[in-house]
């Protein structure tokens, strides 16, 4: 199983079970700066870190390997994680995104 989660204001761990995947993402965003992380089966998860010093991972594509997100709550100060089943080989993380949208060719998030 890997584990995706937010630890203190500048980190994103990526941690798996059997040591295949452990690494972490040096970011300093500004406060609902977003950034994202994809992932070699297909999934892609929003990252912010909110107004309320919480990591939030939000699913944008759900690939064959997610398995399921914990949300973090506010009044027990923990950050959502999100977990995969085994069998994921890379991620990268980074600000910008391109996706197909309805109406349009295609549109970029920054």
């Amino acid at each position: 199983m890997l584990k995706v989660y937010g630890a203190s204001d500048d980190l994103i761990e990526i941690e798996g079970d059997n040591g295949d995947i452990y690494d972490e993402f040096n970011i300093y965003p500004k406060t609902n700066e977003e950034y994202h992380l994809g992932f070699s089966d297909g999934t892609v998860l929003r990252v912010v870190y909110d107004s309320d010093a919480l990591w939030r991972l939000t699913p944008l594509f759900k690939g064959l390997l997610f398995d399921k997100k914990e949300d973090g709550l506010v009044s027990a100060d923990t950050n959502d994680v999100v977990y995969f089943k085994d069998g994921v080989k890379w991620c990268v993380c980074g600000k910008d995104l391109a996706m197909q949208s309805a109406g349009a060719r295609s549109r970029r998030y920054k």
